[in-house]
């Protein structure tokens, strides 16, 4: 793809490290790989139709003058290959990855910002890239749980109207990787946003089922199809599997949140074995349940 856009715009340039401020006035620039790979197209031979469906396939260098120094050099440090940041008091760091739904042109940044303030460590950095995504810089073991991002959410939906997903990464020890692993972050986090749009709060182990079920032919699914008419014809049996599988295998937990008896519970895991065979006692008939459930809700 590269080389067909580099044949296309006669005039266009690659080079393997960011534009320099000379270079902006008369190009647009764009980032096509996680790697140094930079292609810039003259202002003059690309209509605002092919800018707009670049800017979707690639991420487009528009530097923001509303960030702080120290906000734009991350910025360019983890969206663009620039220079490393000073590492100043850091020791280890967790990228919290958030993608917003919606129109923010109307809400000022400052806002948004705020409502995040509110929840996460003070030492915290929060580097935007566009006006709906962006990334939470989270230092030194400061980390926030699952649930902690959930209740952000919820607050952010009611403060602004617009909803919003989190990824959390892994903790990371400082090293010259660190961008290409934020890559590989961002990579899962919109292959996520894809597979469980719904979701507010995402990561790698909740992305990998579904990444693995995306990457079976359709002949190997079969077996999972074959168990679909048992999910069509009995919904309450569908979601107690799915809640037992939910809750770890702790009748107790999925009991009560169900608001059932711990016997009834039993009596549907009993007639779902009796119906597939799969005991949920055993672990690889509870993971092959679980991808089963995850193929099903997908809808494919």
């Amino acid at each position: 793809m590269k080389h067909k856009l580099l044949a296309y715009y006669k005039h266009s340039l690659e080079q393997a490290v960011p534009p320099s401020p000379s270079q902006l006035s008369d190009y647009y620039w764009f980032k096509v790989d996680f790697q140094d790979d930079w292609i810039g197209i003259q202002k003059q031979e690309i209509d605002d139709s092919q800018l707009e469906l670049l800017k979707a396939c690639y991420d487009f260098f528009q530097p923001d003058e509303t960030l702080k120094k120290e906000e734009y050099s991350w910025n360019q440090y983890l969206y663009f290959n620039g220079e490393q940041p000073s590492f100043k008091n850091m020791e280890t760091l967790r990228f919290i990855q958030f993608h917003i739904k919606g129109d923010t042109t109307s809400i000022e940044r400052k806002l948004i910002e705020s409502a995040f303030d509110g929840f996460i460590h003070e030492n915290s950095l929060i580097i935007w890239n566009g006006s709906n995504e962006g990334v939470v810089i989270e230092q030194n073991a400061q980390y926030l749980e699952e649930e902690d991002f959930t209740a952000l959410a919820q607050a952010l939906q009611s403060d602004f109207f617009f909803s919003i997903c989190f990824y959390m990464g892994k903790e990371l020890k400082l090293n010259s990787s660190i961008p290409v692993i934020f890559g590989q972050e961002r990579n899962f986090f919109s292959k996520g946003l894809a597979f469980m749009p719904k979701s507010t709060v995402l990561s790698l182990e909740t992305i990998l089922p579904n990444l693995l079920i995306s990457r079976l032919k359709e002949d190997e699914l079969d077996l999972f199809k074959e168990w679909f008419s048992i999910f069509e014809e009995d919904k309450e049996l569908l979601l107690t599997i799915k809640t037992f599988i939910e809750n770890n295998g702790h009748s107790t937990n999925t009991a009560k949140q169900l608001f059932i008896h711990r016997n009834t519970l039993q009596y549907r895991l009993d007639k779902f074995t009796e119906k597939t065979g799969l005991n949920l006692k055993n672990y690889h008939s509870y993971i092959t349940t679980y991808l089963a459930c995850l193929f099903y809700t997908s809808g494919k």
